[in-house]
């Protein structure tokens, strides 16, 4: 990474929470040469005490809510073609209500992640579901992950009115690979990124933050420097990262620079993050792309019920313990980010 890239990626996780040394922790520890640093004898001392520590209180950060498990695309390292769940889009009756009985219980929920296993744009009224969330919850900072292939210039627009706080561009290529790493057209997703910065740019708006990402696999890890270099100017951070196996789900072609080396602690997302699906199900992580662990149903069930529950904290104490041997969990690859996620 680039000197320029580096102070890029501080500017943008400065302006993502505010809190630079929280980001400075754990972007320091993950992106520059001090992550040599991440799992020796020092820092995993320091590491458990702050995990001991922050485990004991159930306080989550992360709402994330699939509005639909609909997708247009066809990625190479995502196993949405073959997902046997029944395909829908959640209405809006059913969204508020998740939104409502999650937030009766924890003020402590500060970002609203509107995606899961589908396309959040296939939704027609995801717009309004931002609306009642600006709202009835001004404070809450929503974040969306898309592939920006179905916006065009009416969604662009009305999107830009919400208070919306940072959005994803999944690109994943450049022009060479696109369509055999997303199966849609690179030509349109371009057009639709680059009309949605013109506008914002029009607006004056600070936010939503931009970010355009890109998953490193065998069939695009010669083209990084160049997805990088053509992006870094435009929006506020350029991420490559590896992609997930979808807990030895899914076979991935890994590119040869990945590397899965850290020592697995427990997974934080077991208390920073509620993950409901379509169906209105909490779900252990959003890697349960069938939706087989559930630990209860917020259309249902009172929230705090469940994220404070007897099955998910039998799952925690498991987790504590270094005992990994659970569906999803024993086959997850996400794991390595575990010597990290704590300093969220």
């Amino acid at each position: 990474m680039s000197l320029k890239h580096i102070f890029k990626e501080i500017r943008y996780y400065k302006k993502l929470d505010g809190n630079l040394k929280r980001m400075g922790t754990k972007f320091i520890l993950a992106k520059t040469p001090l992550k040599k640093l991440v799992n020796t004898k020092i820092y995993n001392n320091f590491y458990l005490s702050k995990i001991t520590k922050k485990s004991k209180k159930i306080s989550p950060s992360f709402l994330q809510i699939e509005n639909t498990n609909v997708c247009n695309a066809t990625c190479i390292m995502c196993p949405h073609t073959t997902m046997k769940r029944k395909k829908k889009i959640m209405s809006q009756k059913d969204f508020e209500k998740i939104i409502e009985n999650v937030m009766k219980n924890y003020i402590s929920i500060k970002t609203l992640i509107i995606t899961g296993f589908g396309e959040p744009f296939t939704d027609k009224d995801i717009i309004e579901k931002i609306k009642f969330v600006n709202k009835n919850y001004p404070n809450l900072k929503i974040d969306i992950y898309t592939n920006a292939n179905l916006l065009d210039e009416n969604s662009i627009k009305e999107l830009l009115k919400t208070n919306l706080h940072k959005i994803n561009f999944s690109i994943n290529g450049t022009k060479n690979n696109y369509k055999k790493m997303m199966g849609l057209n690179y030509e349109k997703t371009e057009k639709n990124v680059s009309k949605f910065l013109k506008e914002k740019n029009k607006s004056n708006k600070k936010f939503p933050l931009i970010n355009i990402s890109l998953m490193i696999l065998k069939e695009n890890e010669n083209d990084i420097k160049e997805f990088q270099n053509f992006w870094i100017d435009k929006v506020d951070s350029v991420m490559v990262y590896p992609p997930s196996n979808w807990a030895g789900k899914q076979k991935i072609n890994f590119a040869t620079s990945t590397s899965f080396k850290r020592k697995r602690w427990a997974c934080p997302a077991l208390w920073q993050f509620i993950t409901v699906d379509v169906e209105g199900n909490v779900l252990m992580c959003c890697r349960d792309y069938e939706s087989v662990v559930k630990f209860g149903n917020l259309l249902k069930e009172d929230s705090k019920e469940i994220f404070e529950g007897k099955k998910i904290n039998e799952l925690r104490k498991k987790q504590l313990a270094f005992d990994f041997n659970t569906h999803i969990c024993k086959d997850c690859d996400n794991c390595f980010d575990s010597s990290l996620n704590w300093w969220n």
